[in-house]
């Protein structure tokens, strides 16, 4: 049976995209390149968290309020669970010049009433122990929780299969034929497939999936390193984050997850010797415990980086069956309720509640 909308991509925003959809009674499928959450989504801090600026536009703060409260609401009605983890979030300094920096930040977000606290270096350590003694300062954000990212994926995926989508892998988008500015076929290395919409939710290979339409979107894949360690008893529920873009967090099962900042690196995935060295230095010099664990797994993914700091959610000019939702960047878990939620809305409704024109595809031209 033909399905009334095509999803490609199965990071954490497709999966959404597609649950929710399937939710309002759509026939939805899902193509996917490689596996359930091979890019972005396997490779993220996945801390949700109400968090923003002085210039963060009221829409994106709108988006992950909304988000924040979705998926608490999933972890009640999804089987299985979703692993999360309630223990709040420390943004460490660990030096004065981090202090420095993160006084301001400290003030702008209080200023916005969000739930914060700022620690001082032995504030900080008595409630971190993990931190390193030479810790300066800390913002705790008690509020923010952390979440496994491959089970809200799979949890989004499989309650849409239960309302009847499908989902296929290893299946590679080559193009999107449009004629009349209408969907005409998305060709594939397995072939044509046909729907009446289509929901382009590729993370970084967003643009490739839209470039043979001359749709220009500046979206660039960021890499991000991550070292998953052994299992140890728990040490810590909270999501720890530094100045210098490291972070951390221990899953259900005890494993910590070690993320590092990103680098703009085009699509290279292997990791050197020389950035490996760095990373673990940097990561015992804050944390001294993780000298102790053994590494199983090296890995990177591709956060899709848009050149405004801002997603892409919407319909795309001249042809408006053709939606996309991408460019979350390193926030894709934490905005993939509202983002699934906001184009089912869009193709099935016709509007959506929060507005997106923030967010919309021509905004760079």
């Amino acid at each position: 049976m033909q399905p009334d909308i095509i999803v490609i991509g199965a990071g954490v925003i497709g999966t959404a995209c597609a649950y929710f959809l399937s939710a309002r009674g759509a026939k939805v499928q899902v193509l996917e390149r490689n596996h359930l959450g091979c890019g972005a989504s396997g490779s993220t801090a996945a801390i949700i968290s109400i968090s923003g600026s002085s210039s963060t536009p009221e829409p994106l703060l709108a988006l992950n309020v909304e988000s924040y409260h979705l998926i608490l609401d999933h972890e009640q009605n999804f089987d299985p669970s979703l692993e999360i983890i309630r223990g709040g979030a420390l943004y460490a300094a660990m030096s004065e010049q981090e202090t420095r920096e993160i006084h301001p930040f400290y003030e702008e977000i209080h200023q916005m009433g969000i739930d914060c606290k700022l620690l001082d270096g032995p504030e900080a350590k008595r409630f971190e122990p993990l931190l390193a003694d030479h810790v300066t300062a800390a913002i705790y954000n008690p509020a923010s929780y952390h979440v496994n990212p491959f089970r809200l994926g799979e949890a989004y995926l499989n309650h849409a299969l239960r309302n009847g989508g499908r989902v296929e892998y290893g299946v590679e988008v080559h193009d999107i034929k449009v004629s009349n500015g209408r969907i005409e076929a998305v060709v594939t290395d397995r072939g044509d497939y046909h729907a009446d919409w289509v929901v382009a939710a590729g993370g970084a290979h967003t643009p490739q999936i839209l470039s043979s339409l001359g749709i220009e979107i500046p979206i660039v894949p960021a890499r991000g390193q991550v070292i998953l360690t052994e299992a140890c008893p728990p040490m810590t529920d909270r999501v720890l984050m530094f100045v210098n873009h490291l972070y951390t967090r221990q899953t259900a099962s005890g494993n910590f997850y070690l993320g590092s900042q990103t680098e703009f690196v085009g699509f290279e995935n292997r990791i050197t010797l020389e950035k490996l060295t760095a990373f673990t230095r940097a990561f015992t010099r804050a944390v001294p415990f993780f000298a102790r664990l053994h590494a199983l797994r090296f890995f990177a993914g591709f956060r899709p980086i848009c050149e405004d700091n801002l997603p892409v959610i919407g319909p795309v000019p001249g042809c408006p069956q053709l939606v996309v939702a991408s460019g979350h960047g390193r926030s894709g878990v934490r905005f993939s309720a509202s983002t699934g939620k906001a184009v089912s809305e869009l193709i099935m409704d016709g509007n959506t509640e929060h507005p997106i024109d923030a967010f919309a595809v021509d905004r760079f031209a």
